[in-house]
């Protein structure tokens, strides 16, 4: 005679089938997590791993879903309760936030509605599949983030953006003996009004770009906006880097170089060229050779 098994051995088979399906790159799993959770409805893994797959896609309703029928099943669950507070955090349902970070047991500000929490500084991973670029952010909450940095314009990322980040800290970053944590990015939760512009600068005088640094972050009036240098940037890290706990430090000594591409963040491209116009009168020796807007394209005919 066949062996019965019980619920939850049935449960526990069709839950690793649909695991060794997410890690083959298959479809199927939702379907088998959901086969899992109809075996055993008071088991709360399959209902964790379906709102996993839910929130790697992007699908927050569901994902939000499926982790409150996690916790249904068993209250403590912590990796549910977390992502229940970034779906959460994704469709700006705030109370259901704030009940989900408290649950875990994160101390927030009194209030209601988004949440700032300001929980200092942090290394974000913004393009996982091709070059592993991350830039500084600033933690507003558990689950978001706003860009510090210009980031390449093919991350799909600006200065100021707002971004959605995974709660597992994927190693840490050291600078100055302070340690940081390094996040996954997500997805965008908040575009930025800033647009990418690319500028490439000759001036046997790399001391003087300075000012003009100085000029494009200190603004007038209500533009203004920062400034990369692309060509010597240490912080786009590469995946190892970023995912470990290396000490490479920002202070090395720039190669000496005469052409420089710097990326720009600016909100007002006629005020943005007229600040690169004063530069390059003031320093005669100096050229601009490429100016564009790399993000978002400008489509003007």
């Amino acid at each position: 005679m066949p062996k019965h098994r019980s619920d939850r051995e049935r449960s526990e088979i069709l839950n690793r089938y649909a695991q060794r399906l997410v890690h083959r790159g298959g479809e199927r799993e939702l379907h088998w997590y959901r086969r899992a959770a109809q075996a055993d409805p008071s088991w709360a893994a399959p209902w964790f791993n379906l709102g996993l797959v839910h929130k790697y896609r992007g699908e927050w309703a569901e994902s939000l879903q499926a982790n409150r029928a996690a916790l249904e099943r068993q209250g403590d669950h912590a990796g549910a309760c977390w992502n229940l507070g970034i779906a959460a955090t994704a469709l700006s349902d705030w109370s259901c936030a704030r009940e989900a970070w408290r649950k875990y047991g994160v101390g927030l500000p009194e209030g209601e509605g988004p949440i700032e929490a300001g929980l200092g500084a942090m290394v974000l991973r913004i393009d996982l599949d091709d070059s592993g670029e991350a830039v500084w952010a600033e933690r507003i909450d558990p689950a978001r983030a706003r860009i510090l940095n210009v980031p390449l314009p093919g991350s799909g990322h600006r200065y100021g953006d707002i971004v959605l980040h995974d709660g597992a800290v994927q190693g840490t970053r050291k600078v100055e003996g302070r340690e940081y944590p390094v996040f996954n990015a997500l997805g965008l939760w908040q575009a930025s009004a800033y647009a990418t512009y690319e500028a490439l600068i000759e001036t046997p005088a790399p001391e003087t770009l300075a000012a003009l640094v100085e000029r494009v972050r200190e603004g007038q009036g209500e533009s203004k906006g920062q400034v990369e240098d692309w060509t010597h940037s240490v912080r786009y890290l590469c995946k190892a880097c970023a995912e470990g706990d290396h000490d490479h430090g920002d202070s090395a000594e720039p190669i000496p170089h005469t052409h420089f591409q710097l990326g720009i963040a600016a909100t007002d491209e006629a005020w943005l060229r007229g600040v690169l116009d004063d530069w390059l009168g003031a320093h005669p020796q100096a050229r601009l050779l490429e100016f564009s807007r790399a993000f978002p394209a400008d489509v003007t005919p």
